[in-house]
């Protein structure tokens, strides 16, 4: 007897191989995104460290331009015309082959020239916690240690920068063991110093909230940014990434006060400078 020509009906998924798809896929992503992510950061570190790279050696180049002497960290004889420090240093800025200012700041860097996990080089975190704009977006602090709160004669001024006639710069010759002396390092600012560095004091408690370490007048911290550590780059034109503790020591595992012997090694390059 003839049969009718049937269709096979297909075959659904039953609600058992459904959920065991979907575990096996939560699985594989429990796997694979923790991969994906430290891959992600490992990037970024490289493109913030390829940025310090770049700087250092502009400040070599600017050395050899300016008869041996690098780029001022702070120059306030250049207070009017509004490139005081290194970041808006006309001559420097042109070295490393950045635009000329924008947004009517002398202190604004390109975005090519920040950090990637910077948080605070962004107009919107500064309205976010202060209601105002602010345009002082650098990822990177230039070392200010020798004239900073432990120098012989610290600079006398805090935040703004006032009109006056001195200059804080290293020479090329006055430079010993530069391969372990910090030039730039992932900061909160334009520059940082030794104290800055205290990670247990301010890291730990504020991460990369700047409002916070003004708040408790630190206006220059190093910023461990990057898996608790931070990108250095050296006077002999090296890049590192450094683990905070090998850039802050302390006199005992839970003292808060720093090792001023070994810190000084790293973050004085000019040891006339330091207080006895």
């Amino acid at each position: 007897m003839f049969q009718p020509f049937q269709i096979p009906k297909k075959q659904a998924f039953t609600l058992i191989e459904l959920l065991v798809v979907i575990a096996i896929i939560a699985l594989l992503l429990s796997v694979i995104l923790p991969s994906l992510r430290m891959a992600k950061q490992a990037g970024q570190s490289i493109v913030c460290r390829n940025n310090l790279r770049t700087l250092a050696l502009a400040n070599q180049t600017y050395a050899t331009q300016w008869d041996d002497w690098y780029v001022p960290v702070i120059d306030t004889t250049m207070t009017d015309q509004a490139q005081p420090t290194w970041n808006s240093n006309i001559e420097f800025r042109e070295i490393v082959g950045l635009e000329d200012t924008s947004s009517g700041s002398s202190f604004v860097m390109s975005e090519e020239y920040l950090c990637p996990i910077d948080k605070q080089a962004d107009e919107d975190y500064w309205l976010q916690q202060t209601g105002q704009p602010y345009q002082n977006y650098v990822s990177y602090g230039y070392n200010f240690t020798d004239w900073g709160p432990d120098a012989k004669d610290p600079a006398g001024w805090v935040g703004d920068i006032p009109l006056s006639d001195w200059s804080c710069r290293y020479r090329v010759n006055t430079l010993r063991n530069t391969a372990n002396k910090i030039m730039f390092v992932d900061a909160g600012d334009w520059s940082v110093y030794m104290s800055g560095a205290n990670y247990r004091v301010y890291w730990d408690r504020y991460g990369q909230d700047i409002v916070k370490y003004r708040d408790n007048n630190m206006w220059y911290p190093a910023y461990f940014r990057h898996k608790e550590g931070a990108n250095v780059a050296y006077f002999d034109g090296h890049v590192e990434y450094e683990k905070k503790d090998t850039l802050f020591k302390y006199n005992t595992p839970e003292s808060l006060a720093g090792n001023r012997e070994r810190n000084e090694l790293i973050w004085f390059c000019d040891f006339s400078k330091r207080k006895p």
